[in-house]
């Protein structure tokens, strides 16, 4: 009886309490706009096969994107994505300044997207070169002294990469022959050294190698 008489007590007033409460609540929540910051990692892409980069000045970019409350719960940072795209874009050997726009940005339609930083992104772009480099064959210093290279194949490997490294190199080293070795005669398959040409191809990778005590 008293629970009764309290909620009929000012009932229009608490009425219209709850209705204020309610509309508060949508225009915060389902109306109202807000604002959020992402950082977002630069891809590049459609670069011209005969290119390739060698150096981005900056790795993410920060994106703001403008919105309703509600929608950004069900927005994850993954779901925006930043890409450069150089299909028919003339590129320069050495470094070039691209200008970033809102066309670089993959965001889900309920939002918008708002201001880019930073404005513009360096990137330093090397001509692909093909060079034959001579292989030398490295022994493990275990081993030095206790066998010779008798021979190896091949002597000459294809080295496809940027024209800044390549152009200079002569040669290539194997890394370090060792193993199990106990015979007069071994023969052995060894990598070469790429260190240096991470972003080279080298043709073939490996070499023979026959010793000898």
């Amino acid at each position: 009886m008293n629970l009764k008489k309290y909620i009929l007590e000012n009932w229009k007033l608490k009425l219209l309490s709850v209705v204020l409460a309610t509309m508060l609540w949508f225009v915060v929540f389902l109306i109202g706009e807000t604002k959020k910051e992402i950082g977002v990692p630069v891809s590049i892409v459609n670069l011209n096969k005969d290119y390739v980069i060698t150096k981005i000045d900056i790795a993410n970019v920060d994106i703001t994107l403008n919105g309703r409350v509600s929608v950004f719960k069900d927005i994850k940072d993954s779901d925006v994505k930043f890409s450069l795209n150089l299909l028919n874009v003339k590129v320069k050997e050495g470094e070039n300044i691209f200008t970033l726009s809102k066309s670089n940005v993959q965001a889900p339609r309920v939002v918008q997207i708002g201001e880019i930083r930073p404005s513009s992104i360096k990137v330093d772009i090397d001509r692909i070169i093909e060079k034959k480099l001579k292989t030398v064959v490295k022994l493990d210093r275990k081993w030095i002294g206790q066998y010779k290279v008798k021979s190896w194949s091949p002597v000459y490997v294809t080295v496809e990469g940027p024209k800044n490294i390549l152009e200079m190199k002569t040669f290539i080293e194997t890394m370090p022959v060792n193993g199990n070795l106990k015979h007069d005669k071994e023969a052995v398959t060894v990598s070469l050294n790429s260190q240096g040409l991470s972003t080279s191809r080298i043709k073939p990778d490996t070499v023979r190698v026959l010793l000898r005590r």
